[in-house]
């Protein structure tokens, strides 16, 4: 489990989280979303350890690390995996050398020993035999799989997606929606989900936080997006809500229900 206790942090004399208290279960995916400049990225920064708090309690697997020596934080950093927005592999390496990157290059294992781990990890993407392709050679949707191999290979317990589908088309962001509900149920992660793709969000969060001006204000399920009567959250949401009306309206017109089918039709 992943819990955040009023967290406040920020750069210099400019402080832009301002008590976040926020909380992933495990095994569920929480979406934590936002407009831009509303906090994401710097409290994402935080979880990771790359920005110390100057007050509150961060807890990872039941220890607070908020405080801790970057050695220290260290240890706890290896529990998790940050998957970027992009999937950012070394088009001169191949998909083997991507995937065991960390633990060959970084931490110098005989290649002997993380080639199986390699393999073994695309056999559990459901991407054997392709360890000697390199990414220009991959599908978009593949080289994904890819990028989430080279996190996965430490066997994280909590996964945290940095808004992955920022620039894609609506068929790869299905795809990558695809991707992080297998990530949950093939890996049993703790994933967190920061974005500002509220279809996104409805199709695979379980859980919602609202980060709006330093703070962090829990919506509940992602359905409560739509129909909360918070001001904060409506105000958030106001062009989504009111696609969704247009759609129903024009659904209506057409003579379908909101499940696209025809009025009157036995289901």
């Amino acid at each position: 489990m992943l819990q955040l206790e009023g967290i406040r942090a920020g750069y210099g004399d400019t402080e832009v989280l301002h008590g976040i208290n926020l909380v992933a279960k495990e095994r569920v995916t929480t979406a934590i979303i936002g407009a831009s400049g509303s906090g994401k990225s710097t409290l994402l920064k935080v979880i990771m350890g790359f920005l110390h708090p100057t007050a509150g309690k961060l807890i990872i697997d039941g220890q607070d690390v908020a405080q801790v020596s970057e050695q220290e934080f260290a240890k706890h950093r290896q529990k998790m995996g940050l998957v970027f927005q992009e999937s950012a592999l070394f088009d001169s390496l191949t998909v083997a050398e991507n995937v065991g990157f960390f633990p060959y290059y970084r931490e110098k294992k005989p290649w002997g020993k993380v080639l199986p781990m390699v393999r073994e990890m695309l056999e559990m993407l459901d991407l054997p035999g392709i360890e000697n392709k390199y990414p220009s050679e991959l599908s978009g949707g593949m080289r994904r799989r890819v990028a989430l191999g080279r996190t996965l290979i430490y066997k994280p317990k909590i996964l945290l997606y940095d808004e992955p589908t920022t620039g894609l088309d609506p068929t790869m962001i299905g795809h990558v929606d695809e991707i992080i509900r297998e990530m949950n149920e093939k890996f049993q992660v703790t994933s967190v989900l920061v974005s500002h793709d509220l279809e996104s969000v409805l199709d695979v969060a379980e859980h919602v936080f609202l980060v709006q001006d330093g703070i962090a204000q829990d919506v509940g399920e992602p359905w409560h997006l739509l129909t909360s009567k918070d001001a904060q959250v409506a105000r958030f949401t106001k062009s989504w809500r009111e696609h969704v009306e247009m759609y129903r309206k024009l659904m209506q017109s057409k003579g379908f229900d909101a499940n696209g089918t025809p009025k009157g039709e036995a289901q």
